[in-house]
This record gives structure tokens, sequence and C-alpha cells, in this order.
């Protein structure tokens, strides 16, 4: 599957016409093709915040990084299904990724919770000053928030991740947990609300 320039940051990539990073387009059209570098360049990319992802989800470094092996292994046999339909690669791998930590906890029958403080030290899940909504955590009330988001649970807890530290947009973090749009900024709400209650006086988000 060959991509053809647009413009700087459109492509026709089949009969698709895409928006997005040039080279992600074309590394994802070349492994498309078959081309085993192209792959390893996207699994270079995005292997950290896939990482960083699946140690949230289960808490041991070891058991993360064998199912981060896993998530590329599934992309690799899946790579040609993948489409541009308003979510980009990375999103579609978190997807993946989601899925087999679903599947482990299904297997396993239990469940881990990651220590805070070490995912927002683990590549790829550093806070940006850009990002929206006041998400950057200050370095004063930093401690406070790691030990209020250990108290929270389930898609609270992973809609926050996603979205400030793994800083997918709505309509991406929709996608990985199955949900729509609105509903994400619901639960998103939620879950804000939810972390401030647990914060000590004096302390905000």
């Amino acid at each position: 599957m060959r991509a053809v320039n647009v413009s700087s940051d459109e492509r026709v990539v089949g009969d698709e016409r895409v928006v997005g990073d040039p080279e992600v387009v074309d590394l994802v059209a070349r492994a498309q093709d078959g081309d085993q570098q192209a792959f390893a360049g996207l699994y270079d990319r995005y292997v950290n915040s896939i990482f960083a992802y699946v140690y949230h989800r289960v808490g041991q470094r070891q058991t993360a990084e064998d199912l981060t092996g896993d998530v590329f292994v599934r992309a690799l046999r899946r790579v040609n299904t993948f489409r541009w339909q308003g979510v980009d690669f990375g999103a579609w791998l978190m997807t993946i990724a989601r899925n087999r930590v679903h599947d482990h906890f299904k297997s396993a029958r239990f469940r881990l919770e990651a220590p805070v403080e070490e995912v927002f030290d683990s590549p790829g899940s550093s806070p940006s000053r850009d990002e929206p909504e006041g998400a950057t955590l200050s370095r004063e009330a930093s401690h406070a928030v790691h030990a209020a988001l250990r108290q929270l649970k389930g898609e609270q807890a992973e809609v926050l991740y996603l979205r400030f530290l793994q800083h997918m947009n709505v309509s991406e973090t929709a996608a990985i947990m199955g949900k729509t749009d609105g509903a994400i900024k619901a639960l998103q709400y939620r879950a804000l609300k939810a972390l401030e209650q647990k914060l000590p006086e004096g302390v905000g988000l």
C-alpha cells in the first residue's frame, strides 16, 4: 500500500485520505506492504507508551513486558486490517493493549493495582504543559495527587490515565474504551470530580 503526498499533513493511502504525522503514515503504509523494518520503526515509536499503559493496568513489570510483547505480535498479525478512521495508529495499538490486558485479567482471575508514582515516571507518561483543561500536575501537589489517584478504580482511573498521561484526545479515548465521545466527557468529568474530592484541602488540579 503506497502513501501519496497531498500536502504537508495530508496524504492518500490507498483510497483513504489521511491527516496525520507523515512519518507514521509512511511507516504504516510500508508495514502493510510487508516491510519488517517499517514495523520495527512503529514498534520503536510506540513501545514506551504501550508499556506504560499496560504497566499502569497490571502493576507488575515482568507481566507488563510480556503483555506488551504480545500486543505487538497481535499488531503485526493484524496490521493490514488497520484503517485511518478517526483515530491514529497509536490509538489502534492502545485498543489492542486494552483488549490484551482484559484477556490477562480474565484468564488470571486477579487484578493488581499499579504503583502510581512509578506510572508517572514510566516512559511515555510524562504530563505536558500543553495539555488541555489544566492537566499538568504542579510539583507541590504531585504527592497528594498520587495518593488520590491510587484511590480511583476502574474506568475513572483509566480515562484520566489515557487523557492526561497518554495524551489521547476524546475521540481516541472513546475508541479505546468502546464508548461515545459524550460518554468519555461525562466519565472524565466524574473522574476529575472524584479525584478532587480525595485531595487534601488547599490542593487542586
